[in-house]
């Protein structure tokens, strides 16, 4: 089958910045592609690393791949090349081929339908602002706090404020992004492993250290992120949560498929995409949110801004680019 191959880049300003341990986030720079058929037949996907090393690669990369292409020399060709490339033409592919058939409207912007996350400078004061919108619509919510961004001390401090500020309607996600070592994280683990406002801890621990983390499972639930994109083997071999993110995987027609067959312990998270990746994120949301351990998708809705790049029709916001 011979495909067009287009590509179209964009770059937009996050509302706020996102911190973690490991990155400052203040934009998004990536690239929309759009794949078309004989019959006409047309797919869109999303290049969006996460890491700015990787933004380089990656143009270097989809300036290898030639305008018409056979679908065989494609699969060949980017079987070598960043991940997110990967992704992004399977998911196009997925979308042509209809193994993916995307809804006109999807629903994630209530704030019980998506995790809300906390300023780590501001922790307390975002959480009061969050509180008195669930009091004001009666819903239960989820937060999630970065750690790792101060010291321990200051951090437990925070900590012991925000369990004595929330009720049971109250989920916790604590995020170190790899950034714990084994002594503070199964403090941690021990402070709250009898609390029943933890979700989980995400990758408490160093991408490398598999032995730690299950360890850590005995005392509290683990979810691993970036373990998962450094040794993707681990998708089929963790028992416990996973924090997935299809832009980053080579092909997340397999998460497709593993939340369609109702596999449990999986979380969906952005890595703040353009609409035309979203729609991957909400319907795969709205598959776990039908699966066997319904959880609210981590989805950073108050971090976009007012953008046609952010629409729900992927055509129009490829004419706009």
């Amino acid at each position: 089958m011979n495909l067009k191959f287009q590509k179209k880049s964009y770059c937009f300003y996050l509302s706020s910045k996102v911190e973690n341990s490991k990155e400052t986030y203040l934009k998004k720079s990536g690239w929309i592609i759009k794949l078309s058929n004989y019959d006409k037949k047309i797919g869109f996907g999303e290049v969006a690393p996460l890491l700015k090393k990787d933004l380089k690669k990656c143009e270097e990369q989809l300036n290898m791949i030639p305008e018409y292409i056979e679908l065989s020399n494609l699969s060949e060709q980017i079987n070598i090349f960043h991940p997110c490339i990967q992704s992004a033409i399977n998911s196009a592919l997925a979308e042509i081929n209809g193994t993916i058939i995307f809804k006109e409207n999807y629903f994630f912007d209530e704030i019980d339908q998506t995790a809300m996350l906390l300023n780590p400078n501001n922790v307390i004061s975002d959480l009061n602002e969050i509180k008195k919108k669930q009091s004001n619509f009666g819903k239960s919510i989820t937060i999630k706090w970065k750690v790792a961004l101060k010291s321990n001390n200051e951090e437990e401090a925070t900590l012991e404020e925000i369990l004595s500020q929330i009720d049971n309607n109250t989920k916790l996600r604590i995020d170190a992004n790899g950034s714990w070592g084994r002594e503070i994280a199964n403090r941690w683990a021990d402070i709250l492993k009898d609390n029943k406002n933890i979700d989980w801890f995400e990758q408490p621990l160093s991408v490398d250290d598999i032995d730690g983390l299950k360890e850590l499972t005995k005392k509290i639930p683990i979810a691993l992120d970036e373990s998962l994109l450094k040794f993707p083997t681990l998708i089929d071999e963790w028992k416990g949560w996973q924090i997935r993110r299809p832009s980053q995987e080579k092909n997340p027609d397999k998460l497709l498929r593993d939340l369609e067959n109702k596999k449990a312990l999986i979380s969906i998270s952005t890595s703040f995409e353009t609409g035309i990746g979203r729609r991957w994120l909400y319907h795969l949301s709205t598959l776990q949110l039908q699966g066997p351990t319904p959880k609210v998708p981590g989805l950073a809705m108050n971090k976009f801004p007012k953008s046609f790049l952010f629409l729900n029709e992927a055509q129009k916001i490829w004419d706009q680019l």
